[in-house]
């Protein structure tokens, strides 16, 4: 049995219908094989597979496998040295616990693991032994095991993916990074950049170096000064495995992409939406915050490569969405980087991470601005002559008023 008839027989057409997209595009690979038709073979297994998590995402099993993922991956990055490497760090787990929303989340693991009352008490103290057996449990269970494996699997498949497309652009010459990251931006935004020199990405860098330098941005023109390290770590962390297949036009496939970004940032598959303890679990590993300054300097290089563009009139609503877009996700990069500014001293202290940890998740949930940066924010635009992130923006950019 084929697994459009799998899915058909048990009534999910969502499902049967990427199931019958596989199999058109596993016969078109079979008759004529190429980097495109191997490309669509990847696309449509990481759709399938991506629609079936979904479709079990509220099962029991499901649930319990998620939070006890979250849970172990929180445990066994508490229990390393990075960034407990004193003893003021043994209460670090306890004062976690303690915010409201790991509270919560704490609650919801129990429940789904039908944990006796003398037990829930022990999970706020994040052992990596107890999580590594709440693992062990949820990954017995059908739904569990699935997902354990899912996740494999879709790593593999988005790491393939880049690989073909990369294939793609290395059949009739060796291109650059930037050359590379060009490619990447028009096949991600084809209505309005259907092609973009790589000399004009590099202008745009070095012309954002002395910007950013000039507004005493010292992080941001770094990130910069090296045009084929900076698209090649954009490439890393900020595109998606498959660019064209990625290419947004509603709100709904934008926030996919911010998300993705993300997600792939803090080393999650790219087809993911982070979990506020997913944001912990990567932190307390690194043992600091990520360097938003990076993920901050690539929204603004996309949203300056973006600006002076012609398109369709008809394709006007679409372009004010993109720009309203763009311009929420350097926001939200920029108070990443401003919170890094502000909490990174008070690292030292555990009470300093768990403040750190609770403003980012808020920051990742959308509390932009965020409301804990108002003074820092004012004072450092101020200092640098701005009255806000709009004129930053206009003043990068090279506009005269604001975008919107």
């Amino acid at each position: 049995m084929d697994l459009n008839s799998i899915f058909a027989a048990g009534r999910n057409r969502t499902l049967a219908r990427h199931a019958a997209r596989l199999c058109r595009a596993a016969m078109d690979l079979v008759d004529r094989p190429s980097p495109q038709s191997m490309s669509a073979v990847l696309s449509c297994f990481l759709n399938l597979l991506h629609h079936y998590r979904e479709s079990l995402r509220l099962e029991p099993g499901a649930v319990f496998w998620r939070l006890a993922a979250q849970y172990s991956d929180v445990a066994s990055n508490l229990s390393r040295p990075a960034p407990a490497e004193n003893q003021n760090f043994e209460h670090l787990p306890e004062m976690l616990a303690s915010l409201p929303w790991v509270t919560d989340f704490l609650l919801s693991l129990a429940r789904a693991a039908g944990l006796s009352a003398a037990q829930q008490d022990h999970l706020a103290a994040f052992s990596a032994p107890a999580a590594r057996r709440l693992l062990r449990r949820a990954e017995r269970t059908p739904e569990g095991a699935f997902l354990h494996h899912a996740l494999r699997m879709q790593r593999a498949l988005e790491n393939r993916l880049r690989q073909v497309w990369l294939l793609e652009q290395f059949q009739e010459a060796e291109p650059a990074a930037v050359e590379l990251y060009a490619a990447a931006h028009c096949a991600l935004f084809p209505a309005f950049h259907p092609s973009l020199p790589a000399a004009r990405v590099e202008q745009e860098m070095r012309r954002l170096r002395l910007l950013t330098a000039s507004l005493d941005l010292p992080q941001f023109a770094e990130c910069y000064e090296s045009p084929e390290w900076f698209a090649h770590y954009s490439l890393l962390h900020f595109t998606p495995p498959d660019p064209s297949s990625w290419a947004p036009e509603s709100i709904a496939q934008y926030d996919r992409l911010i998300s993705g970004r993300v997600s792939r940032w803090y080393t999650y598959p790219f087809l993911h939406t982070l979990a506020p303890m997913e944001y912990v679990a990567t932190v307390l590993r690194l043992g600091r915050p990520l360097f938003y300054e990076r993920a901050a300097a690539h929204a603004l290089l996309e949203y300056v490569l973006l600006q002076p563009v012609a398109f369709d009139s008809s394709r006007l609503g679409q372009y004010l969405e993109l720009v309203r877009v763009l311009d929420f996700q350097f926001q939200m990069l920029f108070d990443g980087f401003l919170l890094r500014q502000v909490w990174y001293a008070r690292l030292k202290e555990p009470r300093g991470w768990c403040q750190y940890l609770d403003a980012l998740q808020r920051l990742h949930r959308g509390e932009v601005p965020l409301e804990d940066l108002e003074p820092f924010r004012r004072e450092f635009l101020r200092a640098r002559g701005l009255s806000g992130i709009d004129e930053l923006l206009c003043r990068l950019t090279g506009l005269q008023g604001s975008v919107q």
